[in-house]
């Protein structure tokens, strides 16, 4: 087993790639981040032991604003949630940095993540909103939210009448879900891909280690968001178009629901083995916010498929008072999120699922703080939020009693392709590991599961 801190010193972080040498094989290469020097570690990744300032090649840090505030972010939540540690020596020295490619070519600094150490753990963060403000009054009372993606571009699959893969890959094309041929069979290998138990290992870990180190007067409510019937509705196009048969659609529906009874089964088993005895005194809540369309979804079929807008007036006429206000036109029409404001409807399969998250992080704000963990491919969950509240709060239509903040742990493994996120560049269940400088332990060329790799990854 890899070691997460090796004997040389430094932390291990590990690239994902395809394999040139062999169709459909990916390769893993660890990178040892130690010593004065920054260390790019992928295309869109960097990291340095210390804030950088200035110009480092063709980047700029400016005064190294974003790095000091991510810093400052990590104290602060180390003290909103009283952990047993100096806020000091949670907040590391180091930083990841978000790097991003322009229209021009030139490539820029999108964000910091701070370095965050707690117990035997190593991890770097950004925080997304204010956990000092949300954590002010030391609440006795949090709610941790935790969620991601069913499947990967490796592990959904769908086939033609011939037998063929056809373009309806989540993973591959997002949530879209749109086919250009006939769907005669949709689902998802048997087992979890790497892709969900690494972000299961993620959010599962760092949550679980905080909840460890916070005082035991501190109750903690954990949301398990794992998508259901969102998922479900991906396949609506193709149902109303007759791209696919009854019975397919039924299919994936029974795929969907298994994969996400795993995946949020995987997520709770993590939980326990973090938290030990305090796992029997944590509420673990596993809600789907779109149940009011289960009904309606499981009596669809080609020649009888409803368009959008009739799933946005069930919602509507479910009764719940949250939902109405987050499908009211007007306040709608308030709400700004990246310099736009949301139009009056939900048009989109996308819109209502994205909404429905945003739903249930609002919903644990009723009645406490809230504090979601996840990927740093959902960043713009938490705009929704904050944006949302706001408006909320401003016309009083809902009596909060805390607010929200998100944070995104890097993840230990990356993919090396730029702009590669893992969704969509799992690199499978079987790896060849790239270690000729013998970093890892592992020989050059060894082959494994990365799935191995995660206890070691993420310590605590």
């Amino acid at each position: 087993m890899a070691a997460a801190t090796p004997d040389s010193g430094g932390l291990i972080r590990w690239t994902t790639e395809s394999d040139p040498e062999g169709p459909g094989s990916s390769r893993i290469t660890p990178v040892l981040l130690t010593g004065q020097e920054p260390i790019r570690i992928t295309p869109d990744w960097l990291w340095s032991p210390t804030s950088l300032k200035g110009a480092l090649g063709d980047l700029n840090f400016a005064k190294g604003k974003p790095a000091g505030r991510a810093r400052r972010k990590v104290e602060d939540l180390a003290r909103g949630l009283r952990l047993s540690a100096d806020p000091d020596t949670v907040a590391d020295e180091s930083v990841v940095y978000e790097l991003r490619l322009g229209n021009d070519r030139s490539r820029y600094m999108q964000g910091a993540y701070a370095g965050f150490n707690l117990g035997r753990a190593s991890e770097h963060v950004h925080i997304a909103g204010e956990p000092g403000k949300v954590l002010a009054d030391r609440p006795d009372t949090v709610s941790i939210v935790l969620g991601g993606c069913n499947g990967s571009s490796r592990a959904t699959i769908s086939t033609n009448p011939e037998g063929r893969r056809t373009s309806f890959q989540l993973g591959g094309y997002g949530a879209e879900g749109n086919a250009d041929e006939f769907i005669t069979s949709a689902g998802f290998v048997p087992w979890l891909s790497f892709y969900e138990e690494n972000l299961a290992c993620l959010a599962a870990t760092f949550a679980g280690n905080v909840m460890v180190h916070s005082p035991e007067s501190t109750r903690y409510s954990v949301v398990i968001d794992v998508p259901w019937r969102a998922y479900w509705l991906y396949m609506l196009s193709a149902v109303q178009r007759g791209q696919t048969s009854a019975r397919a659609y039924k299919r994936w529906r029974e795929e969907v629901t298994r994969r996400s009874r795993l995946g949020s089964d995987r997520t709770v088993d993590i939980l326990r083995e973090v938290l030990g005895d305090r796992f029997d005194r944590t509420e673990i809540i596993d809600q789907d916010e779109l149940a009011p369309l289960g009904e309606i979804l499981e009596d669809m079929e080609p020649g009888r498929a409803p368009d959008v807008q009739a799933l946005v007036d069930a919602m509507r006429n479910a009764g719940d008072e949250l939902w109405n206000l987050l499908l009211d036109p007007e306040l709608r029409s308030q709400v700004k999120v990246k310099g736009r404001f949301l139009d009056p409807e939900i048009r989109t399969v996308q819109e209502l699922c994205g909404t429905s998250y945003v739903v249930a992080v609002l919903r644990r704000m009723l009645a406490g703080a809230v504090m979601s963990v996840n990927d740093y491919v959902e960043t713009t969950i938490e705009q929704y939020v904050q944006a949302w509240t706001d408006v909320l709060v401003q016309h009083g239509r809902l009596a909060f009693r805390g607010t929200s903040f998100a944070v995104y742990p890097f993840s230990h493994f990356v993919p090396l392709e730029e702009g590669g996120v893992m969704y969509r560049r799992d690199p499978g269940r079987v790896v060849t590991v790239n270690d000729r400088d013998g970093i890892s332990g592992f020989d050059h060329g060894w082959w494994l599961d990365p799935v191995e790799l995660l206890p070691g990854s993420y310590l605590r």
